[in-house]
């Protein structure tokens, strides 16, 4: 039996070019508003994480990841309140005298111990890729941690230990 595309019925009603054209306009209008609505709010979070990270490269001296910069700022954050403001002092003591590397920094005579704190956090973070002590440590990265990028290429990042109490005994504990 052939089918009548001109019923109705069993297509819906008849849609014309512009009735599609207007549709499509408009819905390309709403998600491009919805589209900018989530970036205008994560720009803040962005710059933040800029910073960070463009901090983190002078202290360190490697390029790093700015995904792993935000975890790392957010661990951090979470472990003290003041960091914004410490990192703000810290970006502003490294601009104004003007040192090229963290050789220069660590040569800096006079320099606030609260701000060479806050450096040896962020360095730290970095190197072994956990932020915190060992009671509320958080893991953000292993194998992307700084202590094996000199190694890089010549050793394998090691994914085990070598067996059960490899370790050794606790520091101050009776065997």
């Amino acid at each position: 039996m052939p089918i009548d595309r001109s019923s109705p019925a069993m297509f819906g009603q008849h849609v014309s070019r512009r009735g599609l054209l207007r549709t499509t306009v408009a819905i390309a209008g709403l998600a491009l508003l919805a589209d900018l609505a989530g970036p205008l709010s994560a720009v803040a979070a962005d710059d933040g994480v800029a910073s960070f990270t463009q901090l983190s490269e002078f202290l360190t001296g490697y390029t790093l990841d700015p995904v792993l910069g935000g975890r790392f700022l957010a661990a951090l954050k979470k472990r003290d309140a003041d960091l914004d403001a410490s990192m703000a002092a810290l970006s502003s003591l490294i601009k104004q005298s003007g040192v090229p590397n963290m050789d220069g920094f660590l040569a800096l005579s006079g320099t606030d111990p609260a701000l060479m704190k806050t450096a040896t956090k962020i360095v730290s973070a970095w190197y072994l890729g956990v932020v915190g002590e060992p009671e509320d440590a958080e893991l953000i990265t292993y194998a992307d941690s700084l202590m094996y990028r000199p190694t890089k290429g010549l050793l394998t990042i090691p994914s085990y230990g070598p067996g059960p109490n490899a370790w050794g005994p606790k520091p101050g504990s009776k065997i």
